[in-house]
């Protein structure tokens, strides 16, 4: 084994034992709509807290108890879409095909 990967392989060590504290890149910093706390994505549906969420290839769908809230979804051009507001279990779906594109990622605002 290489010096640098032993280099490697002891920092993913330390940080998976929580000695280390990763700060994130420029890339992961930029402003981002503000989403729900955990994002599990199972095929296209997905249970985020009192939330239900549902994505094809180009729309997100969200589903939550109490409200108002919106879908969002950051589309492959670049463009975020947002759904209509909405409460109580009612769907809001954000459309990319509305800026002829594809879904790239989605979730949920609390407004």
């Amino acid at each position: 084994m290489n010096i640098r990967r032993s280099v490697v392989l002891a920092v993913a060590g330390a940080a998976v034992a929580g000695g280390l504290s990763i700060a994130p890149t420029a890339a992961a910093t930029q402003a981002t709509p503000t989403t729900s706390q955990s994002t599990r994505d199972m095929r296209t549906k997905q249970v985020n807290g009192d939330c239900v969420l549902w994505h094809d290839s180009r729309t997100q769908g969200a589903a939550c108890a109490g409200g108002p809230y919106q879908a969002w979804a950051k589309c492959d051009n670049g463009k975020y879409v947002f759904g209509k507001a909405v409460s109580d279990y009612s769907w809001s779906y954000a459309y990319c095909s509305s800026v002829g594109a594809y879904r790239g990622t989605g979730d949920v605002n609390f407004l």
